[in-house]
This record gives structure tokens, C-alpha cells and sequence, in this order.
């Protein structure tokens, strides 16, 4: 019951409270640091991005997913304010181009989950917290609460892990760092390395989802342009074979604007010439940034589906710490 007054809400109320593009979640202005007050923030960092949602555990009978990636902006007079991007497994999602091109590569479009492309808004909460050395609570208006651990994974950031909520959120992750939201790094200057983290994810059926360890692997990718990494995999038997018997290669792309990243890949049996344009794992991330503006990997979410009520739903982390 919950999840699904949490979801009308979301869907419905908050559809009027629209995050201007230039503060949606990755350029949202925030007060002035003041090094002195940075006790008062939750693991003494003020902004965090982070993904969260609703994914059925292993072995659950439930099939209700949602995903939210999002940007916290915790104040030192209690208040905390979240510019988010929300998906509902639900409602179709669908691909939206983010502008960015594998230029250099296949010359291909890279998609984004819709709503997510560079110039769209989100939407907005507003609410209060209050937190130790080792928790944080936050309440939502509209009496939604979240309860999350805080660890210190590096000595520039600081990590939340979710440890409940009252409105059917049961998996989050968010890494914050007293950096300006507006920093980021360029994708052409992400390290190419491989980044570790976790995830939980659903995809349909009676069986609930899947959750554990996860890595995201740049070593292999190839810069494009300034804006798009690729990687064409050798062939796989993960993929279906392709119709001339042959196994499939996987296409990835990682692309940018701003804070915002596109991860997009999918099972290719096309040939060097043609851009796909079929469905495909589109999953938007928020980069992680430390303190001096170091690059640390990503928080991110997938929302993948042409219809309502299938597709993948999933949320994750990956990150060098």
C-alpha cells in the first residue's frame, strides 16, 4: 500500500513541481560551503547523489519496481532538499536520444531512459533530517521517511547505504562530497579502469529479482569524442544468436553531459554500418565526485522497457573506493 501511494504521489502531485533544467539534479545551485559548519551535515558532506527504489528480493513473489536517481542537498539548519528522476515499471519509459553521438566510433545515437535526456527536468521534494555519526533520517513532506547508514569509504566522500523506509524504498545507495553539484568530469577524462560496486534488479516474472555484487569494466572502451567512450565485445553466448547462427557481440556506450551520464548497451547482430535502434539496458547515472573534484565512478539506475509492466528496473553503484 505504501509503494503505491508513494508511486501516485510521485507520478501525479509532484508533476507540478518540475526541477528547472539548469537544477535538475546535476547543476542545482547549493549554498556557499562553510568548512566550519560541515560537522552538520550527514558524514559531514552537504550533496549526495543517489539511486534508490523498489525491487522485489530474491525468491519475493512481489512484481511492483520503481527506480529514482537523485540529488540531495542537505542544509546545516536541518532542512534537506532532493532534485530526483523517478521511473515506474508500470508506466512505459521508453528511449529518448541524449544528443550525444558515437562520432568517431559507429557515429550511432546514444539513448538515455525518457525524461532523462540533457534539458530535462525532474521533480522536487523538500523535507527535514536529522543525523549521528553512523545515521540519517529524512523526512519527506508529506510524512515519506527514509533511514540510512553512513560510512566513510575515503577521506573525500562520504557513503549512505539505505536501511529502511516507510514507503516501499528497500534498496539505496548514495555517495556525497562537499564538492559544488555543477563539477564534473568529462567523459573522455573518466579513468578507464574497472569500477566495483553493487545492485539489485528486476526484470519480471514470480521469482523477485536479483541483488550482489556488480562491476563496470571501462578498460576495454575506446574514446569516441570528447562527449562518448565505446566498447564492441567480442561475440557471446550471453546474447542470442544472431539469425546467421552466430553469437551475438554486446555494443556498450558511455556518454555525458555534465554530472549526468548514459550508459546504453544491448546484444548486436547488425553489421559495422548500422546504429541500433531497438530496445536496449538504459541505464542514466550521476556521477560521484570527491571533495577537490576527483572522480570516484557512479550511482545509477536502469529503467528499460517499450511497455508497461515488462522490461529491466534496477539500481546500482559502481565506484573506485
Amino acid at each position: 500500500m505504501r509503494s503505491r501511494i508513494f508511486k501516485a504521489l510521485f507520478g501525479i502531485s509532484l508533476a507540478v513541481s518540475i526541477v528547472p533544467p539548469a537544477a535538475a539534479a546535476d547543476t542545482t545551485d547549493a549554498p556557499d560551503f562553510d568548512e566550519a559548519a560541515a560537522a552538520a551535515y550527514p558524514g559531514g558532506r552537504r550533496i549526495y547523489t543517489v539511486s534508490l527504489g523498489s525491487i522485489p528480493a530474491p525468491n519475493s513473489t512481489a512484481t511492483d519496481a520503481w527506480v529514482r536517481l537523485a540529488t540531495y542537498y542537505f542544509s546545516t539548519d536541518g532542512t534537506v532538499q532532493e532534485a530526483f528522476f523517478y521511473w515506474d515499471r508500470d508506466t512505459t519509459v521508453g528511449a529518448a536520444s541524449t544528443g550525444v553521438t558515437s562520432a568517431g566510433c559507429d557515429g550511432c545515437a546514444v539513448r538515455t531512459a525518457k525524461g532523462f535526456e540533457p534539458g530535462s527536468g525532474g521533480k522536487s521534494l523538500t523535507g527535514t533530517y536529522t543525523a549521528t555519526d553512523s545515521a540519517l533520517t529524512i523526512t519527506w513532506s508529506g510524512g515519506l521517511r527514509e533511514t540510512w547508514n553512513i560510512t566513510h569509504p575515503a577521506n573525500d566522500v562520504a557513503m549512505i547505504a539505505l536501511s529502511g523506509s516507510n514507503y516501499g524504498a528497500n534498496v539505496g545507495y548514495g555517495f556525497g562530497s562537499n564538492a559544488s553539484s555543477d563539477v564534473f568530469v568529462s567523459v573522455n577524462q573518466v579513468p578507464r579502469k574497472k569500477y566495483t560496486g553493487r545492485y539489485a534488479g528486476y526484470s519480471g516474472g514470480t521469482s523477485g529479482g536479483a541483488a550482489g555484487p556488480s562491476s563496470l569494466d571501462l578498460s576495454p572502451f575506446s574514446t569516441c569524442n570528447g562527449n562518448c567512450l565505446s566498447w564492441l565485445s567480442p561475440p557471446t553466448t550471453t546474447c542470442s544468436a544472431c539469425s546467421s547462427g552466430d553469437a551475438s557481440p554486446i555494443r556498450y556506450y558511455m556518454a555525458g553531459a555534465g554530472r549526468r551520464n548514459f550508459y546504453e548497451h544491448w546484444c548486436r547482430c547488425l553489421t559495422s554500418a548500422q546504429c541500433y535502434t531497438g530496445g536496449s539496458h538504459r541505464k542514466p547515472q550521476l556521477q560521484v565526485i570527491g571533495d577537490n573534484g576527483t572522480f570516484h565512478g557512479w550511482v545509477g539506475v536502469e529503467a528499460s522497457n517499450s511497455a508497461a509492466g515488462t522490461g529491466y528496473f534496477a539500481v546500482h553503484y559502481h565506484v573506485d573506493l
